[in-house]
């Protein structure tokens, strides 16, 4: 009888280590990131077996056996246990033998609030542990491959704000409308004047930044909730009738055309709107309306520009921020191949390597990501043309840029010229593009 103790309790040791070396666990947050004191925080646990072979631990009816947390305050501070956390493990309990197949994982639902006491307002961290033999002294452990960062909320009168904007996020993702979905039902919502319901799909940080005429997204908000809709274009009027004209999706990022049509004042009219959506929370967003003069293609209506047009074009989308159009009218080629990563090898570089180089300084552009002294023509302020010059294919347009400084002896304005070379692209819609640009400063 001793002997077989000793092989079943050699038995489980084996087992158990054999969980903790293969198994992989993980900790998040089933629903949300930021609670408030009363609240129960709610986990999601998840045991995989990333291994070739079967996997096979333990599983207490009660979890607080079978897994463990560390909470701590961001100086280190551990948090108490929950006042019953003890009592846990003095009473007996049953478990039952999991077998885990290779690429199986098993998830479980707790509420942190069965291991940790109530806790204050603050921030903290909170790591995880996995006990595959259940908890005992001398148990194997395996520990959280990532900590969480968990927020507590002092009491405040805009909790109930923060409860809807959960539950309307959630209730959107739920929905689970494609882009032209969204951009229908925001157009009717506009129309039927349910302001309210008409700003749900609309990512007003985005629409907020490329607005000149708009502070911050606060402030958009509010025009809108009160039915001036002049800042975001195509929603001046309510729409008669609209219809979709061509429709591209990718995982993250999607591009919609239609046409509208308009009866405010009894004369109808009708609009070519271009809506930039992306689903950056679980559901896709509005985050800019272009009006296109041409509806079939954005070609014929950079094509009617010419290069002073250009140039303007360029300029003002800088002043906004909104790189994407910027980048339209500006090749990025020469300054990349100028920059001082790529200077001395550029030529060395491989087609594949110009491609990724180019694409990731595109991205950082839009994003914002570039360091100030990196981003191109970011003193842009008040400009005046000075010369325009263009044959069929090439062209050049000379700006002179007035730039206030504030310094100790009071604002001190700086002029700089701009020379914009500009050459006529090969492609159908024949239209002029900024292929690099040159700076000189006047001296008064």
């Amino acid at each position: 009888m001793l002997r077989q103790l000793v092989f079943s309790f050699f038995f489980i040791s084996i087992v158990g280590f054999t969980a903790q070396a293969e198994a992989q666990f993980s900790i998040r947050y089933h629903n949300k990131k930021i609670y408030y004191p009363d609240e129960l925080v709610e986990l999601k646990l998840t045991v995989s077996n990333p291994g070739s072979s079967a996997l096979t631990f333990y599983l207490s009816d009660d979890p607080r056996r079978s897994f463990g947390f560390d909470l701590r305050s961001l100086t280190g501070e551990p948090m108490s246990f929950a006042s019953d956390f003890a009592t846990a493990f003095q009473a007996g309990g049953v478990y039952r033998v999991v077998h885990l197949g290779p690429g199986q994982d098993l998830s479980i639902n707790v509420f942190l609030n069965d291991w940790i006491a109530p806790l204050n307002p603050g921030q903290y961290r909170l790591s995880g542990f996995f006990y595959p033999q259940m908890r005992r002294t001398d148990s194997v452990v395996a520990i959280s491959e990532s900590t969480l960062d968990l927020t507590i909320m002092p009491e405040t009168e805009l909790r109930w704000e923060n409860k809807l904007d959960l539950e309307i996020r959630m209730a959107l993702i739920d929905k689970n409308l494609d882009p032209w979905g969204v951009v229908s039902e925001t157009l009717s919502n506009r129309r039927e004047l349910k302001f309210n319901w008409a700003i749900l799909y609309l990512d007003l940080d985005s629409l907020a930044r490329i607005s000149s005429m708009i502070e911050n997204s606060e402030v958009l908000e509010k025009n809108l909730l009160r039915g001036s809709w002049n800042d975001i274009p195509g929603f001046e009027h309510p729409t008669i009738d609209y219809e979709l004209k061509s429709y591209l999706v990718s995982q993250n990022e999607a591009e919609v055309i239609i046409r509208t049509l308009y009866k405010p004042y009894g004369e109808a009219f009708s609009k070519n709107l271009r809506f930039y959506l992306h689903r950056l929370e679980g559901f896709w967003q509005i985050r800019r309306v272009e009006l296109l003069t041409d509806i079939d293609s954005d070609s014929l209506f950079y094509s009617n520009l010419d290069p002073q047009e250009v140039v303007s074009e360029l300029l003002r989308a800088v002043q906004r921020g909104d790189w994407e159009i910027a980048l339209r009218h500006l090749d990025i080629s020469d300054m990349v191949m100028n920059l001082p990563e790529y200077k001395k090898r550029w030529k060395d570089m491989s087609a594949a390597e110009h491609r990724r180089a180019l694409e990731e300084y595109r991205k950082k552009l839009i994003a914002g990501q570039l360091e100030e002294s990196s981003s191109p023509l970011k003193d842009i302020d008040r400009w005046k043309t000075i010369h325009v010059n263009y044959t069929e294919v090439v062209g050049s347009v000379v700006i002179e840029n007035t730039t206030t400084h504030n310094t100790s002896e009071g604002p001190m304005k700086q002029a700089t010229l701009y020379t914009f070379h500009l050459e006529k692209t090969s492609t159908p819609d024949g239209r002029w593009q900024i292929i690099r640009y040159n700076t000189r400063i006047v001296r008064r």
